[in-house]
């Protein structure tokens, strides 16, 4: 059997950074791990970002797995199982995915004859922990379904906010084991063992078909080789529209290319050895696309025309 580890979790709330900190620090004799990602746009960045860890990797992009490309995971958890042959394999939904339709597939024939579901880890932003109330419903369900619930990213709030929030989430899911985090950083053998105690009543709770759109959620992106300038796409960042959760991909600058992680208002730059094209995946709902997107071409550096001077 492969055990499944679902890992959930809303736009930026640390998802990959928690895969990778399981991958560098993975506990004794858990065997051989393989990671299925899922992008909701077409650039797939969590791939690259967890290739090379010495573990195989399998991306989905264009869609959400809950919906959209729902067959492409069918199969795609099929091939991982025949071709790798992991002991476990660790999901990574869309941050706009919800697990009760995920867990659905999963215990659908073939795949529940050699895949035994374990634990769902969901990630809680708590320097974004007002999403909950611009989404209502559609967060709390990932929430809800949740064997372990970490809360990431307390160094963003104080001590009483923390423990509010923490407070919060025990009352809507009494269940669940709670957690304080910073980067995700986590004794990660505890994530890896029993099963998942919650899986019976969500499963029909998840998005259907179409949902995401009938929600109001935007997926789109933004390609360009030339280069940005980067006092300009800063201020892009500092000025973005709270309907606008996520902002991720790869930017060139003159002197390098970086790794762009926006998400709730907050931002990180992070160098990257590789020289990438800009290439960005945005995700809001109900914001100004266009706008966006326009303000994005005004950050490229464009080379100046050549002037012809008349004698």
């Amino acid at each position: 059997m492969m055990k499944v580890l679902l890992v959930t979790g809303f736009l930026g709330a640390g998802k990959t950074t928690l895969i990778r900190h399981l991958l560098t620090s993975p506990p004794k004799g858990l065997g051989k791990l393989a990671i299925l990602v899922n992008e909701v746009g077409k650039i797939g960045l969590d791939g690259a970002l967890l290739s090379g860890l010495n573990v195989d990797v399998v991306e989905l992009t264009s869609g959400c797995i809950c919906c959209s490309i729902k067959t492409d995971f069918f199969r795609a958890v099929q091939e991982i199982y025949q071709r790798y042959a992991p002991t476990h394999l660790i999901v990574e939904p869309t941050g706009v995915a919800q697990p009760g339709e995920i867990l659905d597939v999963l215990s659908q024939p073939p795949l529940n004859a050699f895949c035994r579901i374990g634990n769902i880890v969901t990630i809680v932003d708590a320097g974004f922990f007002k999403a909950k109330e611009m989404l209502g419903s559609f967060y709390d369900r990932q929430i809800l379904g949740a064997d372990v619930l970490l809360l990431n990213k307390i160094d963003l709030v104080d001590e009483e906010t923390a423990a509010e929030i923490k407070s919060r989430l025990g009352k809507m899911n009494p269940r669940a084991r709670i957690l304080l985090t910073e980067n995700c950083s986590i004794e990660p053998a505890p994530l890896f063992e029993g099963s998942s105690s919650s899986r019976v009543g969500i499963e029909q709770e998840g998005s259907k078909e179409g949902e995401l759109e009938q929600e109001g959620f935007q997926t789109f992106t933004f390609e360009d080789r030339g280069v940005m300038d980067r006092p300009k796409f800063t201020r892009f960042l500092e000025s973005l529209p709270p309907s606008l959760f996520r902002c991720k991909g790869w930017v060139r600058f003159p002197e390098s290319s970086v790794i762009v992680n926006y998400s709730g208002g907050n931002y990180r730059l992070e160098p990257t050895q590789d020289s990438h094209p800009t290439a960005l995946v945005l995700v809001g709902r109900k914001c100004p696309q266009d706008e966006i997107l326009e303000s994005l071409k005004k950050c490229v550096i464009r080379e100046p025309a050549l002037v012809q001077i008349q004698k």
